[in-house]
């Protein structure tokens, strides 16, 4: 099984594929940048596709262009990061576009309140992580500008979704109203590992 995530902002791919082999060992796990999505997509056949946050709201952009024989997991899927609009955004406007000057102007404290706020310490402590984001600067600009401007519908009925019902980031209730169909993890916020977790269960039964 060849499965494809697209990560999160600021995510590394690398360490997003390290937790999804630790669920899913049998399976080959490859994932992206957002920014590199599109490329990855057409370059190999995959089985599975995967989106975690913002990478959730790039494959559901993408969702006419998507082979309804592809099975869709979505962790912690945005569909609108800010509030208006009733889609589960809890981030005011004025708080995102603070968020794009604080990237300009002092790129790794935005990056690590961003962190912070969704608990990824892991990924806060590690000097690897900050030397593939401080490669990626416009990569990462150019990823909050979506967040300000993209909204996506609910998928089809063969996506599956997961989010935390304690996500700092999305209101679990107004996302579960927006696609009923979504499945809320309880006591999980916006960290990959949990969601997963869930997801395995779900699919096959098993608790891990």
């Amino acid at each position: 099984m060849n499965w494809l995530w697209i990560s999160g902002w600021a995510v590394p791919p690398a360490w997003l594929a390290a937790q999804a082999q630790a669920v899913w060992p049998e399976a080959r796990h490859a994932a992206v940048a957002p920014a590199d999505a599109a490329r990855a997509l057409n370059s190999e056949k995959f089985n599975v596709l995967g989106g975690y946050s913002l990478g959730a709201l790039w494959l559901l952009h993408q969702e006419k262009a998507i082979s309804d024989k592809i099975p869709v997991l979505l962790l912690a899927p945005i569909f609108a990061f800010t509030t208006p609009g009733g889609r589960g955004g809890r981030t005011a406007p004025a708080q995102l576009r603070l968020q794009r000057r604080r990237l300009r102007d002092q790129p790794a404290a935005a990056i690590a309140d961003f962190y912070q706020r969704t608990k990824l310490a892991e990924l806060a402590q590690d000097p690897a992580t900050a030397q593939w984001n401080s490669a990626r600067h416009e990569d990462l600009a150019e990823e909050l500008a979506w967040l300000e401007t993209w909204r996506a519908g609910p998928p089809p009925p063969h996506w599956h979704g997961f989010a935390g019902s304690e996500d700092p980031l999305l209101d679990a209730a107004g996302l579960k109203k927006f696609w009923p169909l979504l499945r809320i993890v309880p006591g999980t916020g916006h960290t990959p590992g949990p969601l997963m977790n869930a997801a395995r269960e779900s699919f096959t039964g098993e608790k891990r």
